[in-house]
């Protein structure tokens, strides 16, 4: 059993990156009651712009609370054009714009960037051939069932000296290190 969080903030663009989420914090042993969920309303513009324009104030809660109880920040945009390490930089930005310290090796906020979308990722995770040039948001083979599979899959792939797949995609096998900064993940 993980260690108790008090607080797991999931600050993402859309349902089922929140789903992706739960399923894989689930399958850690973290109940949904410590989880809240920070997403954009539903046809109000830009997730991306949403989450990067929230992460700087998110960011504050975690760090808050460590010294009290132990808290996580998930942070997840998707990299539709551009590189992952360029959208990453972009939270580091956020933080710098906001007037807060970077974000620290030990510090339990994680930056995931899947390649597309989590459509992605979640394919990839169900041993499906994807290709990180192309668009899998309308693809047939997302469903609950492929989502709850594919965290079962993430989570055996985070596991301490765990190796990932030869055809893992490359924002995957880098947000790798990511999953780790999971407080009570051993």
């Amino acid at each position: 059993m993980p260690a108790r969080i008090a607080n797991i903030i999931l600050l993402v663009e859309d349902l089922r990156q929140e789903t992706f989420l739960r399923r894989y914090l689930q399958r850690l042993g973290h109940g949904n009651r410590t989880m809240r969920v920070v997403k954009p309303s539903v046809g109000r513009g830009s997730g991306e712009q949403f989450v990067r324009g929230k992460y700087a104030s998110e960011v504050r809660s975690p760090r808050a609370q460590l010294h009290l109880t132990k808290a996580c920040l998930i942070a997840m945009i998707d990299v539709d054009a551009g590189s992952v390490k360029d959208h990453r930089q972009q939270f580091e930005s956020a933080l710098e714009v906001a007037g807060h310290a970077p974000r620290t090796a030990k510090e339990p906020i994680l930056n995931l960037t899947p390649k597309w979308s989590i459509e992605t990722w979640i394919l990839c995770l169900n041993f499906e051939h994807v290709s990180e040039a192309a668009s899998y948001r309308q693809d047939p083979r997302i469903s609950p069932d492929s989502i709850k599979l594919a965290a079962t899959r993430l989570y055996a792939w985070t596991r301490p000296n765990a190796s990932l797949s030869d055809d893992c995609t490359d924002s995957l096998r880098s947000s790798h290190a990511e999953f780790r900064r999971i407080p009570g993940d051993d």
